[in-house]
């Protein structure tokens, strides 16, 4: 029987920690108020580490935060991309590439953590030239071939992955176009470092476009909501995703955001993984705890290549995301998922997620427990236009706790967990049993279908396990 390893955290830690953030709100320091916004850098290499900016956007200027790895743990603030808040800052805000560090962040009133995204999302993507370089890395034509409703294109991938829940219906590119500064202007340190000017290249890649593209009407009389940068020549470390908040043609908004060199279209699975943060959607994980958010094979929004199916144009294509994130995106809802308790003793088909019916199963199990946190189960099958090449076909479970800065973790029975989640630990198949070690809540699958897995989660709240009893 596999066993899970890693152990969830308790609830105290959490209380105590947003205690910490009240009392925080009411010390001395500057509050300010605007949009949260944020950007999320992933390196060429999966070895390296992602980064994340934080800014704050108030009516008159844009103000750097700087947010510890252990406040984000504390607080969801990466379902807050795009949201109004109120922030506590240590002193006067700093500018010129200085930033500010954050005693506390608070949703304002009205405001609702994450939010769904349904219907045409249509990006464009501006095609910039630094002055000094003269390559084209490619043509318009694969450019605006990358959105097409057909295998490949991003408009048939999100069609399939939310649903047919959003499309991209609209979204088209702008031939090349040379920026004002050069290369290095723009990117002190190219290819390495976090140090490229962000802000600098979103106001002039969209400036130039700004004659040949209206943002407001878009291609076919609706704004677009995304704009994906496409540059002729290495960043910094990363491909860049996340918001702008910018009044590009009298429409004042955050913008759906990414920043790629050429690298990041050369396979279009990491455009989908940027857009995916674009979308307000943070990385997913696997559960070895080594601090790199890329070791998951299972979402696009993790490994954005590994395990993927190869295209001749656009190279490695993306794959799902995790059920977690496609409820966080109104994708799939309740209604057509199992939702666990204390009495459950049930036993029904878990649908294959790239499947696009449901029939008479479901599409993902959620068992919440005690201290906040669940798992979501869903099913993988090795097939279709962008999973026929996952690790294996099996039930997967994510642990998910949205104090994480990538809260859905694979769940893995090896220990001590895999480096990379492709092993046997991650992949539950006929015969097999996860028994939750807080709650003791049990998952078995039972069989296999073409359609997906028969499974039973059973409850067991009158045992006694290793965190306390019932």
């Amino acid at each position: 029987m596999k066993e899970r390893l890693s152990m969830i955290e308790l609830p105290m830690k959490k209380l105590f920690g947003l205690l910490l953030v009240l009392l925080a709100m009411t010390a001395h320091g500057k509050r300010l108020e605007g949009v949260l916004l944020h950007e999320v850098g992933d390196p060429h290499s999966p070895q390296a580490a992602a980064h994340v900016r934080y800014h704050l956007q108030t009516a008159d200027q844009l103000v750097p935060l700087r947010v510890s790895g252990a406040f984000a743990s504390r607080m969801p603030i990466s379902h807050w991309l795009g949201k109004r808040v109120a922030v506590l800052l240590q002193h006067e805000p700093l500018f010129n590439g200085q930033d500010n560090r954050v005693q506390a962040i608070e949703l304002l009133e009205g405001e609702r953590a994450g939010g769904g995204v349904f219907g045409a999302q249509p990006w464009v993507s501006i095609l910039c030239k630094f002055n000094d370089v003269a390559d084209e890395p490619e043509n318009l034509a694969f450019f605006q071939g990358m959105y097409a409703n057909q295998p490949a294109g991003l408009d048939h991938y999100w069609r399939e992955v939310s649903y047919n829940n959003i499309n991209v219906v609209g979204s088209l590119a702008i031939d090349w176009l040379d920026l004002p500064l050069s290369h290095t202007a723009y990117v002190p340190d190219p290819g390495s470092g976090t140090d490229a000017d962000l802000s600098t290249l979103f106001e002039d890649c969209t400036g130039v476009a700004d004659p040949v593209v209206n943002f407001a009407t878009g291609a076919n009389g609706n704004e677009f909501v995304g704009i994906n940068m496409m540059f002729n020549e290495s960043l910094d470390c990363c491909a860049w995703g996340g918001g702008r908040f910018a009044t590009l043609d009298g429409v004042t908004k955050v913008w759906r955001t990414t920043w790629n060199p050429p690298w990041a279209f050369r396979s279009e699975g990491v455009i989908a993984h940027e857009m995916g943060h674009g979308f307000g959607l943070p990385h997913a994980n696997n559960s070895d705890g080594d601090g790199s958010p890329y070791d998951s094979p299972w979402d696009v929004m993790s490994s954005a290549t590994g395990y993927s199916v190869n295209d001749p144009v656009y190279g490695r294509l993306g794959k799902h995301v995790n059920m977690e994130f496609k409820h966080n995106l109104g994708w799939v809802n309740d209604g057509v998922g199992y939702i666990a308790d204390a009495s459950s003793n049930d036993v029904f088909l878990l649908v294959n997620s790239s499947s696009p019916v449901v029939g008479n199963g479901y599409r993902f199990a959620r068992i919440p427990l005690s201290d906040g946190t669940h798992y979501v189960v869903e099913a993988r099958k090795e097939e279709g236009n962008y999973e026929s090449n996952l690790p294996g076909t099996a039930v997967i479970i994510h642990h998910v706790d949205h104090a994480r800065s990538e809260p859905p973790w694979v769940v893995d029975a090896d220990n001590p967990p895999a480096n990379y989640a492709d092993t046997e630990g991650v992949m539950w198949k006929t015969g097999e049993t996860f028994v939750d070690p807080i709650d003791g809540f049990i998952v078995e699958v039972l069989g296999q279908f073409a359609s997906g897995y028969n499974v039973r989660i059973k409850s067991q709240d009158d045992l006694i396990f290793i965190d306390g009893f019932e």
